[in-house]
């Protein structure tokens, strides 16, 4: 009597399995992202021409998820979709999303591994932000950041079935980072592109790495040069500085004579950063509207600016908490600058004192220590004169860790931009593993 019994609940079980799993296959997308746990809304998008259909999707998400009671806020997913069962390409963007709610977008690798796209927004930014977010602040964390991707992963995994690649670019290749470090076994291949891996809030190697290691010693010399050339003419240009704020109704929580310093001391930063070309820099004897035109062009006061920042606010609390920054070298500029010094210029130019924490370094150290240990299936892409590589993530004698370094790279270096055999290097490596 007991088996029969327990046949017919065996029977009736896998009856319900079988059912489930053909209403499963009936669904549509939107019906099945609908269907699950914690989705506020699904609204249907444009998709890019590679894609069979897109969608807008917004997710609740515990503003921490060690006290849940603590409240929710509601996230911003974009889902491209291709077919169920082919990888997943998982974006951990570092900030907003408003450029991936577009049909022109497509990650470089959802095209080379024929892969479905779940573009991610960061918490705290763009449409993913909470209510009266100045008084949540303790909540943006690195912890609760990755655990939003972790519960989305989970989530999605309901629906698509192949391999998953994560990846980022700069502040988002560090959130994939994080991401990989904390939950390993979320995907199998990691792909960051120029994220850094800091473990101050004024780091120094990136100051070491413009003096000494980016461009050519021809071209940081002209670059210094330029940066002095400024400084000289302080008379003519802060004139037109200070014009150009007040036409722009950029304020400051520094005196404006400071904020000309930091943006001189910004320039080559900058510059290098994002690939721009030594000839673009003016001749010295070069008139005065010229010279400052590419100054600002290249270091705008803007970014100083509690106006220019307020959407970057979030990445500044992050960078002054656990994610870290670089300082800046006032050295060689000492005697012409109106600061004496710089150091604590993050908080002090960016930061409301209700967003202010003390800086860890502990979650960078946790991925560090990941990375030269038990990571596998991680690919790293940076550009070899992108200041950002000065704090470059390290694989150490992990073999499973692949790094690649563009030569004359910018932040701008991606898989599609590499040299020829480099290129190849990535794909075979990334066709490899997907393979396993």
């Amino acid at each position: 009597m007991f088996d029969m019994i327990r046949l017919r609940s065996l029977l009736l079980l896998s009856l319900l399995l079988i059912f489930q799993a053909v209403q499963a296959q009936t669904q549509t997308l939107e019906q099945r992202l609908k269907s699950l746990p914690d989705v506020i809304s699904v609204k249907k998008m444009e998709n890019n021409e590679f894609f069979k259909q897109a969608f807008v999707v917004m997710v609740r998400e515990p503003l921490d998820y060690q006290h849940p009671d603590s409240g929710s806020f509601a996230q911003r997913v974009i889902i491209s979709h291709l077919d169920y069962d082919k990888p997943v390409v998982f974006i951990t963007e570092g900030y907003s999303g408003e450029y991936a709610a577009t049909p022109k977008y497509l990650n470089e690798l959802s095209l080379l591994l024929d892969a479905n796209q779940i573009f991610v927004e960061h918490r705290f930014f763009g449409k993913s932000v909470p209510d009266s977010i100045d008084t949540k602040w303790k909540y943006l964390t690195v912890e609760n950041s990755t655990a939003d991707y972790h519960h989305l992963v989970q989530m999605f995994k309901k629906i698509y079935h192949g391999k998953w690649i994560s990846t980022g670019i700069s502040k988002g290749g560090e959130t994939c980072l994080y991401h990989r470090a904390l939950y390993p076994k979320d995907v199998n291949i990691s792909v960051p592109y120029v994220a850094p891996l800091n473990f101050s809030p004024e780091e120094r190697r990136h100051a070491a790495f413009i003096e000494h290691i980016t461009g050519t010693k021809e071209g940081r010399a002209k670059v210094a040069a330029f940066q002095h050339e400024v400084l000289e003419r302080r008379d003519q240009l802060f004139p037109m500085f200070q014009t150009l704020c007040d036409e722009k109704k950029y304020t400051f929580r520094i005196p404006l004579e400071a904020v000309y310093d930091y943006c001189v001391l910004e320039y080559s930063f900058s510059f290098w950063q994002w690939g721009h070309d030594i000839d673009e820099i003016p001749a010295p004897d070069a008139p005065a509207q010229e010279i400052f035109d590419h100054f600002v062009e290249i270091s705008s006061p803007e970014y100083f600016s509690i106006e220019g920042s307020r959407g970057f606010l979030p990445f500044f609390v992050q960078a002054a908490r656990q994610l870290g920054y670089y300082a800046y070298d006032m050295t060689p500029f000492a005697d012409q600058m109106t600061i004496k010094s710089t150091k604590g210029y993050l908080t002090r130019i960016w930061l409301p004192k209700e967003a202010q924490f003390p800086y860890s370094p502990a979650m960078s150290e946790k991925v560090d220590k990941y990375l030269r240990s038990d990571a596998k299936h991680v690919l790293l892409i940076y550009g070899g004169w992108d200041p950002w590589t000065a704090s470059a993530a390290e694989p150490g004698n992990n073999k499973s860790v692949v790094k690649i370094i563009k030569p004359e790279g910018s932040h701008r270096s991606r898989i599609n931009n590499l040299p020829d055999d480099l290129r190849q290097k990535a794909i075979d490596t990334l066709k490899r593993w997907l393979s396993e």
